[in-house]
């Protein structure tokens, strides 16, 4: 985590230590909600925060311009999660609205992450 935001690690780069310091990472690391490259460089033996991934499935209950509402699986909780940014995920969740049908018998996997939720995954259960 980047300034409270999840990423995903996209390249890291090790430097040596100097005559009085520590050996250097440098980190580039794009965002999973926003897609903005993050870059950090800290001391090799320093921590990050790693945020904890819950993932679930859920049945969609409506989709909306904005948002996609949807039940978990397990709790029955109700979840309201945003439009995907993946181009095909979001020509797949078009294609459920204009038909209610196939939505019924669709499911979703999600991620729940730092207090976020996130759809990374649209299948049928047929």
């Amino acid at each position: 985590m980047i300034e409270n935001e999840p990423c995903v690690i996209k390249n890291t780069e090790r430097s040596k230590s100097g005559k009085h310091g520590h050996a250097k990472v440098r980190v580039v690391c794009v965002g999973l909600f926003d897609d903005n490259k993050r870059s950090i460089t800290i001391p090799s033996g320093h921590l990050v925060d790693i945020p904890e991934i819950v993932k679930g499935n859920a049945q969609i209950n409506f989709i909306e311009e904005s948002s996609i509402n949807i039940m978990d699986l397990e709790s029955y909780e109700s979840i309201d999660v945003n439009w995907p940014k993946d181009e095909d995920m979001k020509k797949k969740l078009t294609d459920l609205k204009n038909n209610p049908t196939e939505m019924a018998q669709t499911q979703v996997e999600y991620w729940s992450l730092a207090g976020k939720t996130l759809i990374n995954r649209v299948f049928s259960n047929k």
